[in-house]
C-alpha cells in the first residue's frame, strides 16, 4: 500500500489500466477523424457514419479517463461505472469485426475486469475501513 496517497497498488494499477485503454481509444478516434478528413467528398452518408463512430470512440476514450480517476476514489459508484464501461466495450468488441487492435483493447479489458471484481472490497467496503495505516516506525 503507498503510505503516502493512501491509494493501494492493486488501485493503481487499474488507474494505470484505465488510462492506457484511453489512451488508445483517443487515438483511434483521432485516426477515424483524420481518415473521415482524408475520404472522398462524394459520400455524405458514409462521411457522417465515419464521425459517428469517432465520436463514439471518443466518447468512449472519456468514460475510460472518468473511470480511471474515479476509482482512485475508491468510491462504490464508480466502481460500478467502470464496470458497466467495461462490460459494455468488452460485448461491443466481441459483436464487432474482430483484429489486432479489438484483441489488444480486448485483453486489456479482461484484464482489468478481473482486477477490479478481485479487488472489489477496496471499493465496496464503508470509507473508515480503507484508511491508510500508520507509517512503519523506523525507531523502536
Amino acid at each position: 500500500m503507498s503510505v503516502i496517497t493512501g491509494i493501494p497498488g492493486r488501485v493503481r494499477a487499474a488507474q494505470a489500466l484505465f488510462f492506457i485503454n484511453a489512451a488508445i481509444w483517443l487515438l483511434f478516434g483521432i485516426a477515424s477523424l483524420v481518415r473521415m478528413a482524408a475520404g472522398s467528398p462524394g459520400r455524405p452518408t458514409g462521411t457522417f457514419v465515419a464521425g459517428v463512430v469517432a465520436v463514439l470512440m471518443l466518447g468512449n476514450a472519456a468514460a475510460m479517463l472518468v473511470a480511471g480517476i474515479g476509482i482512485g476514489r475508491q468510491d462504490r459508484l464508480f466502481f460500478y461505472f467502470a464496470i458497466l464501461v467495461l462490460i459494455v466495450n468488452i460485448v461491443l468488441t466481441l459483436t464487432d469485426q474482430f483484429g489486432v487492435y479489438d484483441f489488444v483493447t480486448l485483453v486489456i479489458d479482461g484484464f482489468l475486469l478481473g482486477l477490479l471484481l478481485a479487488t472489489r472490497s477496496q471499493y465496496l467496503a464503508p470509507q473508515a475501513s480503507r484508511q491508510p495505516p500508520d507509517p512503519p516506525k523506523l525507531f523502536r
